[in-house]
């Protein structure tokens, strides 16, 4: 094989590399707001387990086909991008959400990714911090989605607290603040391992939040460096153009009648 081989192969390969950055490019605002809507097909059955049909069942087939275009997409990525090499890695989300059942709602957060629904445009005040923003809201949506994957886990079974969204919720608060105040316990494996997860994040979370609202804080309360540098120009100019009207008025002065 030739020297000039594997340029000819990555030259043959770009036209795929770029085809995928475009697809993503495009299909990544409206997958996310498909997450939201898959969001919502969940929490109405979580909440309502025992919805009459046949709202149940087209719910039931409307999230199965969300999860299987996630899956499509996830998978058509795969076999396109020429970068396979910790591609599952880089898009540990959609993997996640697609590999494992009861984490499906976490596709929510793809609202907050890069050119997500909810990503777009900048904010103001403290939210002009994207990171800090992303993490606020995302927050969010972890602690609605774990309160609904714990009280699917928990409801029904024997010695359970946690029987309703509002008292999922509080333990969800509670577990992610790493508070725990034991008024609510899961006793289930799953809910178990839900808790354990929660914690890791919720510490995870609490430290991105807390660092970019103090650097969000620290930057407000600074000067504006540039801004005293023009501020500094101008008092120059002002002193010069004043040192050269007196040297020409003394110039006039000497001058003989």
């Amino acid at each position: 094989m030739s020297a000039s081989t594997p340029n000819v192969l990555a030259t043959q390969e770009n036209p795929r590399q770029k085809f995928i950055i475009a697809y993503e490019n495009r299909t990544n605002l409206w997958l996310s707001g498909l997450a939201l809507v898959f969001l919502v097909t969940y929490s109405i059955q979580s909440i309502w387990p025992n919805l009459e049909q046949p709202w149940n069942s087209l719910l039931t087939w409307f999230s199965n086909a969300l999860w299987v275009l996630f899956a499509l997409d996830l998978l058509f990525r795969f076999l396109m991008t020429t970068q396979k090499r910790g591609f599952f890695k880089r898009n540990w989300l959609d993997t996640l959400t697609v590999v494992v059942p009861q984490l499906r709602a976490l596709r929510g957060l793809r609202a907050f990714t890069k050119n997500g629904i909810l990503s777009k445009g900048k904010g103001k005040g403290f939210f002009s911090n994207g990171a800090l923003a992303s993490a606020g809201l995302g927050t969010i949506i972890i602690v609605w989605v774990g309160a609904l994957s714990v009280l699917d886990a928990e409801r029904g079974a024997p010695n359970s607290d946690i029987e309703n969204v509002g008292e999922a919720v509080w333990w969800m608060f509670e577990t992610i603040t790493t508070v725990g105040y034991g008024d609510f316990v899961p006793v289930t494996d799953t809910g178990r391992t839900i808790a354990v997860l929660i914690m890791f994040v919720g510490i995870s979370l609490m430290g991105v939040i807390s660092a970019g609202l103090a650097a969000t804080l620290l930057k407000q309360n600074q000067p504006n460096p540039a801004k005293e540098v023009m501020d500094e120009l101008a008092d120059l100019k002002k002193m010069v153009s004043g040192l050269q009207e007196q040297i020409a008025s003394q110039g006039n002065q000497a001058k003989p009648e």
